[in-house]
């Protein structure tokens, strides 16, 4: 078991002994890509990556985005590195490592967002 598999198994279960809301996780690899013809190579080359299924995945207006959630920052950013080898691909449109935790920046490996005005 890795080591995310692990944390996100002490979250579900911290949760389920009596807390009303469940632990998010300091750290989270947030990973959006273009829905497209390439999206389900992109996805597995991201999994074998982070060695690990996301924890969550949402798709919007032609948009997939994928979470890993993390306790380390450590883990996160190595993570995070890399699956910054396929920065290149015109269809990976976001990478980034959100830190939640005060102590640790944010890193943006990728951003590539239109912001309509």
């Amino acid at each position: 078991m890795t080591a995310h598999a692990r944390n996100q198994k002490t979250r579900c279960a911290a949760a389920a002994v009596g807390s009303r809301m469940p632990l998010l996780p300091k750290f989270a690899v947030v990973v959006w890509i273009k829905k497209t013809a390439a999206l389900p190579a992109l996805r597995d080359e991201l999994i074998e990556l982070a060695a690990d299924e996301p924890d969550e995945s949402t798709e919007y207006e032609a948009m997939v985005d994928f979470h890993w959630g993390f306790d380390s920052f450590n883990e996160a950013e190595s993570v995070a590195a890399a699956m910054a080898v396929l920065g290149a691909h015109p269809d990976l449109v976001l990478l980034r490592l959100s830190s939640y935790d005060a102590e640790e920046p944010s890193i943006t490996f990728k951003d590539a967002r239109n912001v309509r005005n």
